[in-house]
C-alpha cells in the first residue's frame, strides 16, 4: 500500500438518510392540525357555459341624426338610405341606430345585426351591405326581380358612377353645401375640436375628389361635365321608368327602386338636407317637372316605407 494513501473508515450503512434541519421541521401544532384535516386536491371545475347570445330585433346601423334614427326617418346618406329602404320594401322589421364608418366591421355603413339566437361560443357576425340583398331575400317578402333583366347592370352603373360623382361634388366640394350641409351632418356630431374638425373636413373632401378623379379620365374635376352627365343619367332613368309604377315594369319594387329613391329623395327633401336657394343644380329636373315620373316614384316609395 502506498504510504500516502490513508485507510477509509468502514461504512456500516451505505445509504445514509440526510439529517433533518431543525428549522425545516413542521411545528407540532400545525402537524396535528393537518393530521386531522389532511390536504385534499379536488378535481378542476368545468368551465362555465357562456350565456346564449340573443338578439330580439334586427338593428341597422346607418348615418343618421339621433332624433331621426329613433323614429326610423330616412338616412341622409344615399348608400344607407338605399338599404334602409330596401329592407322596408321587403317588409323586414328593424330598428335604426346612428353610427359611423369607424364602428363598422367592414369600415363602411350600413351594416345589420340580425335578430338571432346562438348557444355556442361564437359571436354572431354582422351582415355587411354587400350581403344585405341576399339576407333580405331569405328573410323578407318577395320583391321585384329586376336584377335578372339584362339592362339592370347598365342602368345601375348610371347611379353608381354618373349620379354618385355629381353627388360627391354637390355635397362635399361645393363650398356652400359643404359648410351648411355636410359639416353639420358628418363632422360636427363627431367632434368639438376645431383642429379635428379641420382634419375631418380635409379628409372628406380629399376622398370625394379622389373618387371623382378615379372614375374620370382627367385629373381635373370638371364641374359642368359632372352635372351634365348626372342630368343625362336621370333622363335615362326617367325614360326607363316611363308610365310604370316600378322599374323594369315589375309588379313589386326592388333594389333599383330603392337605389333611385336614395338620391331622388335626398335631392327633394329640403327639410332633411337643407339645400339653399341657388345650390340646387343637381337634379333640377326633379323639381321643374322634366322627370315628373321620378318625383312621383319617390313619393310612392316614401309613403310605402316612411309613413
Amino acid at each position: 500500500m502506498p504510504q500516502d494513501e490513508a485507510p477509509r473508515p468502514k461504512e456500516s450503512n451505505p445509504q445514509r438518510t440526510p439529517a433533518r434541519l431543525p428549522w425545516l421541521t413542521t411545528p407540532k401544532p400545525i402537524k396535528r392540525l393537518f393530521d386531522k384535516f389532511p390536504l385534499i386536491t379536488y378535481p378542476a371545475n368545468q368551465l362555465p357555459q357562456r350565456k346564449p347570445i340573443e338578439r330580439t330585433v334586427n338593428t341597422l346601423y346607418i348615418f343618421a341624426r339621433e332624433k331621426d334614427a329613433q323614429i326610423d326617418s330616412p338616412s341622409f346618406n344615399p348608400s344607407c338610405l338605399k338599404w334602409q329602404t330596401y329592407l322596408h320594401l321587403a317588409n323586414i322589421s328593424f330598428t335604426t341606430v346612428p353610427s359611423t364608418n369607424h364602428a363598422s366591421p367592414t369600415g363602411s355603413l350600413p351594416f345589420l345585426n340580425s335578430a338571432s339566437f346562438s348557444t355556442n361560443h361564437e359571436t354572431i357576425p354582422p351582415i355587411p351591405s354587400t350581403k344585405l340583398q341576399e339576407w333580405a331575400t331569405k328573410n323578407g317578402s318577395v320583391l321585384g326581380q329586376e336584377t335578372e333583366d339584362m339592362r339592370y347592370e347598365a342602368y345601375m352603373s348610371l347611379l353608381e358612377n354618373r349620379i354618385r360623382n355629381a353627388w360627391l361634388y354637390h355635397l362635399y366640394l361645393s363650398p356652400s353645401n359643404f359648410a351648411s350641409i355636410a359639416c353639420p351632418l358628418y363632422i360636427t356630431p363627431a367632434t368639438t375640436s376645431s383642429l379635428v374638425h379641420l382634419s375631418l373636413s380635409y379628409t372628406l373632401q380629399t376622398a370625394a375628389r379622389a373618387e371623382i378623379v378615379k372614375s374620370s379620365s382627367s385629373p381635373v374635376v370638371d364641374v359642368d361635365s359632372l352635372y351634365r352627365e348626372s342630368d343625362k343619367a336621370f333622363s335615362a332613368l326617367s325614360e326607363l321608368l316611363g308610365d310604370n309604377e316600378w322599374f323594369f315594369g315589375e309588379k313589386m319594387p326592388g333594389l333599383m327602386d330603392a337605389s333611385v329613391f336614395a338620391y331622388s329623395h335626398l335631392l327633394l327633401d329640403d327639410e332633411l338636407m337643407g339645400w339653399k336657394a341657388g345650390e340646387e343644380r343637381m337634379g333640377e329636373g326633379l323639381r321643374d317637372g322634366r322627370w315628373r315620373n321620378l318625383a312621383d316614384h319617390r313619393q310612392r316609395i316614401y309613403e310605402m316605407c316612411y309613413q
